[in-house]
């Protein structure tokens, strides 16, 4: 008889304990309020590139590196033309050194052009590296001053780019771009683009130099291509 009744016990006290815990649990969770939700905005880093005054300097000065160079590139490829010109009018005993020597011109103008191109291309790239650090550097202080815990980049603002020329099929060039997408919608009123560029645009004002990383000049503008390089005299 007793052992019935105790165990009856034990259930309704364990029962009872259950119902205690779920109460304390729902009062926990009445008492601590919900975490708030993430404030977000985005912005289109391609107008946010294309609307910079950092881009604009970067570029005249790499328009006057490809200047530069361009006059030196004429200045060389006269140089051997006019030693070619020189072999063609020399005597049989002094023609064939001034075939090696327009040779070796040659070689050396090559190996300069290809210098002068990586020259270019680093300019470039130390470019986009400043635009790019600048961009993140002054979002974070947009996102402290506006109260934002995220900007991403919106990359869903364009149409989805088939390459007909590309050896690529274009199923496969579709479904690439889309993977790679990260944002399938935001409204304008979390699109802070104008204000992230008025601020950088202010801030670069108010610089006394610009900056570029590793004490470079800034680029922009590729140098026009090269003409083709001077032909080697033919044996005559």
């Amino acid at each position: 008889m007793n052992r019935p009744t105790n165990l009856a016990i034990a259930a309704a006290a364990a029962a009872a304990g259950a119902l205690l815990a779920s109460w304390t649990h729902r009062a926990d969770a009445v008492a601590r309020p919900a975490p708030a939700p993430a404030r977000v905005a985005v912005v289109d880093l391609v107008k946010v590139i294309e609307r910079l005054n950092e881009r604009s300097d970067w570029e005249v000065q790499i328009a006057a590196l490809g200047k530069k160079i361009q006059e030196e590139f004429a200045s060389r490829r006269k140089a051997i033309e006019d030693m070619a010109k020189q072999m063609e009018q020399a005597a049989d005993g002094e023609r064939n050194a001034i075939r090696d020597r327009v040779a070796f011109e040659q070689l050396q103008f090559e190996q300069w052009e290809q210098i002068k191109k990586i020259e270019v291309d680093r300019e470039r790239a130390l470019m986009w590296q400043s635009m790019y650090r600048n961009v993140r550097s002054e979002s974070q202080k947009l996102a402290d001053a506006e109260g934002y815990d995220i900007i991403l980049v919106n990359d869903g603002v364009g149409e989805i780019q088939l390459q007909r020329e590309s050896k690529t099929p274009l199923e496969a060039q579709a479904q690439e771009q889309i993977v790679r997408r990260r944002v399938l919608y935001a409204a304008k009123t979390v699109d802070v683009t104008d204000q992230l560029v008025v601020r950088m645009n202010n801030a670069r004002g108010s610089a006394a130099t610009p900056t570029a990383p590793g004490a470079a000049t800034a680029p922009a503008a590729a140098p026009a291509p090269a003409p083709a390089p001077a032909p080697a005299p033919s044996n005559p």
